[in-house]
Formats: C-alpha cells, sequence, structure tokens
C-alpha cells in the first residue's frame, strides 16, 4: 500500500517525476470511476488532473479524455503558447546568408515599418495561430503580389532560402524569470526586450515542445519578444516545413500567462 500511501497524493508535488507517477495512479482510478458510471466525478477528476499535469503525454491524455466528455480544453493556455503574432518577410537566406545578417526587425521593431523582401516590399502582417499546440506555419503566413493581377495577394505555398521575423508583446503582471521554450524544425533565434536568448541554427532534425529551453526575465509590463525562423533551399517535400512555435511557462512548466491573454487580438491586417 505504500505507492497509494506515499506517491497518490503527488500530482502537484515540485518533483516532476514524482508528480508524474502520481498522475499515473489518478489516471487509473479516474478511469475506473468512469468505468464505475460515476461519469461526474471521474470527469472532476480528468479536469484537475489536467490542471496539474506537466507532462506532454500526460497533457495529452487528459485532453483527449476531456474532449471525449464533451468538455472544453485549453491546450494552448495551458501550455503558455503565444498564440497571437505580427510577422513579416520573407528575407534572403540564400546560401545561409541570413541567419547571421542583420535585417531591420533585429534593430527595433516598427509595425508601421515597410521593408525591401527577397519578394518585394513586405510589412508586418496579423498572425494567429489556431493550433493547439501554438505553431506558427510560416509558409502560409505570408502573401506576396499575385503576378497576373497587379494588385491584390495570394498566398504562396512554400519559401525556400529565405528568413522570416514573428514578434509578439508580452505583458507581465511581475518581475520574474521564465523559460521560453521554442519548438522549430527550421533555424531559429529568439530575442527577449532585444537580447538575444537562443539561437539554433539546424534544418531539417526534427521539432517537438520544448524542443529548444532558454531562460529570461521578464520585466513587469511590457516585453518584447522577437523570434528570426530560417529556410533552406532543401528541395525534398519533407524540407518544407517552415514554422515554430513558443511557450512561456516556469522550471517545471506551469504557464506564465500575459496580462492581456484574454483579450481580443489585433485585427488581420493586409499588408
Amino acid at each position: 500500500t505504500a505507492e497509494q500511501r506515499l506517491i497518490a497524493p503527488l500530482t502537484n508535488d515540485p518533483s516532476l517525476e514524482l508528480r508524474r507517477d502520481a498522475i499515473v495512479l489518478a489516471l487509473k482510478a479516474a478511469d475506473a470511476r468512469l468505468e464505475a458510471g460515476e461519469k461526474k466525478q471521474g470527469t472532476q477528476d480528468y479536469r484537475r488532473l489536467f490542471h496539474s499535469s506537466r507532462d506532454l503525454d500526460q497533457i495529452k491524455v487528459a485532453a483527449a479524455k476531456l474532449r471525449e466528455l464533451d468538455q472544453s480544453v485549453d491546450l494552448p493556455r495551458h501550455m503558455g503558447f503565444v498564440l497571437h503574432w505580427r510577422v513579416t518577410g520573407p528575407f534572403d537566406n540564400t546560401a545561409g546568408i541570413g541567419f547571421d545578417k542583420v535585417y531591420p526587425p533585429e534593430n527595433g521593431v516598427d509595425l508601421t515599418a515597410t521593408y525591401a523582401g527577397k519578394l518585394g516590399p513586405t510589412r508586418w502582417q496579423a498572425y494567429s495561430s489556431k493550433d493547439d499546440f501554438g505553431i506558427v506555419d510560416l509558409n502560409g503566413g505570408f502573401k506576396r503580389p499575385a503576378a497576373k493581377r497587379g494588385s491584390g495577394f495570394e498566398f504562396t505555398e512554400e519559401h525556400t532560402g529565405v528568413v522570416a521575423y514573428a514578434y509578439a508583446e508580452f505583458d507581465s503582471p511581475e518581475s520574474q524569470s521564465a523559460d521560453f521554450r521554442i519548438g522549430c524544425i527550421n533555424a531559429n533565434k529568439l530575442w527577449l526586450n532585444g537580447v538575444l536568448l537562443t539561437a539554433n541554427q539546424v534544418y531539417h532534425s526534427g521539432m517537438e515542445v520544448d524542443q529548444y529551453v532558454a531562460r529570461g526575465k521578464l520585466k513587469r509590463g511590457r516585453n518584447t519578444l522577437l523570434v528570426k525562423v530560417g529556410q533552406n533551399e532543401q528541395k525534398e517535400d519533407w524540407a518544407q516545413r517552415w514554422q515554430f512555435q513558443l511557450r512561456v511557462c516556469d522550471e517545471l512548466g506551469t504557464a506564465v500567462l500575459s496580462r492581456d491573454r484574454d483579450l481580443k487580438p489585433p485585427a488581420v491586417t493586409q499588408p
């Protein structure tokens, strides 16, 4: 009985290993309640375990069960993914030159500016991720002038040999340290308030949640996040993904949320 006595109560323990073991036991108990017809209690148990879970596999299990039970689940909020961005680009990354080249957004973000991009003039455009894990798909995030019409815009399916920037603001309720965790299948850099936190010149070696972890200090009030994502010139189908995800959390993976998260996101603007 030691496991039940000592481990089962630790679903919110600061030790992630002990927390994980406790949630394993609690998920089994919640399933048993559901199988016994105790739907209300089993649902409440799953809701509690969803909020306690920090390991991705357990988060997914709890979220899937809650949705199966017709419960709403806000995965991006639970994990702290940043969903609302301004994006601009693409800029040239032929032969990898763009990773270290300083394009104008790195010298200071001006959301009203127009830049000389690889495909012509480019401005900041609003982008809101609808993905459960906050993925920003840059292949679908940019518009360029239609070649034949001379006006209007069309989506481009692929970009190669390019870099782009994504910008977001984060309103912190207090001065605090936080993890800035990136998943990205492309080369990437991240700045917090103009300070470079991480740089990873890696292409197409996979993408997963919390792939790159950087530690930074949020100041009270407005903070700026700038992400640079480079795509190389590989032609294979599997090399055409150009995307990233970013979440802000504490060292345990508990979401750190901007104070304005629940406000209406900025309207999508045309370039």
